[in-house]
């Protein structure tokens, strides 16, 4: 009996023993870390509930002790601690964790939309940026695109990194902006890259949100949180209204019969596709090896057609039509093992039982778009049924994650809390231009939270306003949706702390993703080394502060001057899309004066272009051409041609004004 206690006592210690959890940092501390200097840096992880902890770097330390569900943080001084690289140490109970090549300096987090996440290699520039540059005290982190429904309490992410050449395909405004503070502040920056393309920015903010924002703010987001709470039942209906559609008009598809003989393929316009039925697509590519070093994409961008993807004779993909149905903008990855060197032939057979529709085909390399000529072959196609076409089933697509209000919050931000940061720069606004009325509350809401989330009250906030885009108008235009939010976006500079990089000249007609990626990074760079490190400089283009209407005359009053106001000359050409080298001629608007992008509205609401002239710190507006003048403009087109600037090169805000 008493071997027999004997026994379960020691069975019971090698079973504690083994339950007995590890103490663990949390995803965002790895090797090649950069930690923000500063009293009380915090550093997080789990452990055993009532576990002691100790976290070591240099020569500060610091202790804490796992809450009940086995969380623990403290804070380190990091005041005194030299740059590094250092080692960091974390000890529990029973084991030690040792990160290498850890550095203590800046630390940023990068969020927003493409234009955030638009990598360096694809920047104007940006190539030899990453074959010339070697700079070790620029880190970076890239957290995953995750969407969730509730707060994640794991972070996705690639691990710190050396920034070049790692960073090729990630943010290249987050990079341009960490270079210019390594470069004045010569001490490590890390910047964290959590964007998402086409994300809104009801994504970016906490369940409780709605709760404070105006009703129709409210509706709206409630309106896309049920539409994504029915979508099954949707969808459902959706492929029971195929099914019974396909047998009536006896539409749905057969068994394929197998690629095509290679004389069968003819060239074809992807915007010019033959009618219904099932069809190939083909591409020819000659990769290097460089081409194949990481994974392929192959963007079905508009398609709306269910089908499989092939490369080299393997399938790869399959769409299905519930995946078609949920989101017509589909991208399928090619894993590299597909690809090889040489020749690689990419397959696609489609299915479209009704209607027109075209394919907009993107291939993505690891060193970028291939646009390859593209071969089509019918199988077999359906006769021509005006009636089969026009009733066939649709569906709504379904509210995708970087568009649902929450789900970029809890899968991306909510596993960085609370990462100790200097601040935050902003690239978004595109995907709510139509929405401007509510995105100066968004933003508000958006700053508190993000600064009650990382603990720091008065967390540094700078955004980009919108780049210019879409065509130039020979009228000034009455409703202008990127302008409008450019004002939302203007007016949000009224919280502390935050500031907006003006880039109304940096955009393309064309293209809404500009090339010029570095103008935006050291515009947002010259505001931060200003106002949080104290670095004294010009960082703010002119912003209108009244306008004085007196004989037909407007006279516009201007801060930020930083040496007075000048009009920049204007370029022959104007830029459509720079990745295409193409250009427009660009058009003169009001040459009576030195400035362009002025307008005056009218007491019949009418808006004219207007001449203006610098005239020492103020603009003078000719108002001339309009009747009892009620309201001022400038730059408040979707793409304006707009030149006035200051001395120190920043280019003057956009602006409505109502006249006194």
């Amino acid at each position: 009996m008493r071997k027999l206690s004997a026994l379960l006592v020691i069975a019971a210690l090698v079973v504690g023993s083994v339950l007995r959890a590890d103490v663990k940092l949390g995803e965002i501390f790895t090797d090649r870390a950069v930690l923000q200097r500063g009293p009380a840096t915090a550093v997080f992880g789990t452990a055993d509930a009532g576990e002691a902890v100790t976290v070591g770097v240099a020569s500060a330390t610091a202790n804490a002790v796992a809450d009940a569900e086995g969380r623990w943080l403290l804070r380190i001084n990091l005041n005194d601690i030299g740059p590094g690289p250092h080692s960091m140490t974390v000890k529990g109970a029973k084991n030690e964790i040792v990160l290498q090549d850890i550095l203590v300096g800046q630390v940023w987090l990068c969020s927003g939309q493409s234009n955030m996440q638009f990598g360096l290699v694809s920047a104007l520039g940006g190539s030899d940026e990453i074959a010339q540059v070697s700079n070790d005290l620029l880190r970076t982190f890239n957290v995953s695109c995750v969407g969730a429904a509730e707060p994640a309490k794991v972070l996705k992410g690639s691990g710190w990194q050396h920034t070049i050449p790692a960073n090729r395909s990630r943010t290249a405004v987050g990079y341009y902006f960490a270079r210019e503070l390594q470069r004045e502040l010569n001490e490590p920056v890390g910047y964290i890259n959590a964007s998402w393309g086409g994300s809104s920015i009801e994504s970016w903010l906490q369940p409780e949100t709605a709760a404070v924002l105006s009703a129709d703010a409210r509706a709206d987001w409630e309106k896309i949180l049920d539409d994504l709470e029915q979508y099954p039942v949707r969808l459902e209906k959706f492929k029971q209204d195929v099914a019974a559609w396909e047998k009536q008009y006896d539409r749905a598809d057969r068994e394929s019969t197998g690629m095509p003989a290679d004389d069968a393929w003819k060239a074809v316009n992807l915007n010019k596709l033959p009618g219904n039925g099932a069809g190939w697509l083909r591409a020819v590519l000659e990769l290097k090896e460089k081409d194949v070093a990481g994974n392929g994409s192959f963007n079905f961008r508009y398609s709306g057609v269910p089908g499989k993807l092939y490369c080299n004779g393997q399938l790869v993909r399959e769409h299905s039509l519930a995946t078609i149905a949920t989101n017509a903008n589909t991208w399928a990855g090619i894993d590299k093992k597909h690809l090889q060197p040489g020749k690689n032939i990419i397959a696609y057979r489609y299915f479209r039982p009704a209607g027109d529709f075209r394919l907009n085909i993107e291939l993505r390399t690891a060193t970028g778009i291939v646009k390859p000529s593209w071969e089509h072959c019918m199988e077999y196609s359906f006769a021509a049924n005006a009636e089969a076409d026009k009733s066939y089933p649709r569906i709504a697509t379904r509210p995708v994650a970087n568009k649902t209000p929450t789900y970029l919050y809890n899968g991306m931000i909510a596993p960085l809390k609370p990462y100790t940061l200097a601040g935050v720069i902003w690239y978004q606004g595109e995907t709510n231009a139509g929405k401007a009325r509510w995105y100066l509350e968004h933003t508000e809401q958006l700053v508190s939270q993000w600064r009650e989330h990382f603990k720091h009250s008065e967390l540094p906030f700078y955004w980009c306003q919108l780049a210019n885009y879409m065509a130039k108008v020979d009228k000034p235009s009455s409703s202008c949706a990127w302008a409008d939010l450019r004002g939302a976006q203007t007016a949000a500079q009224r919280i502390p702390y935050t500031g907006q990089a003006v880039l109304i000249d940096v955009g393309e007609s064309g293209d809404i993703h500009p090339l010029d990626k570095e103008t935006p990074g050291k515009r947002l760079a010259a505001m931060a080394l200003n106002d949080v490190y104290g670095k004294t400089r010009p960082s703010r283009g002119p912003q209108a502060t009244s306008a004085v209407l007196t004989d037909g005359k407007i006279a516009v009053s201007f801060e930020n001057l930083e040496g007075g106001l000048v009009a920049r000359e204007l370029p022959a050409q104007h830029p459509i899309a720079l990745v295409d080298n193409r250009f427009a001629d660009l058009k003169r608007n009001a040459p009576g004066g030195t400035l362009e992008g002025f307008a005056v509205q009218g007491g019949d609401d009418q808006w004219q272009w207007a001449d203006a002239v610098i005239v020492g710190d103020k603009v003078i507006v000719d108002a001339s051409k309009v009747t009892a003048p009620k309201a001022l403009a400038y730059g408040w087109e979707n793409n304006p041609t707009c030149n006035l600037y200051n001395k120190a090169g920043f280019p003057a805000v956009p602006f409505k004004l109502a006249l006194p």
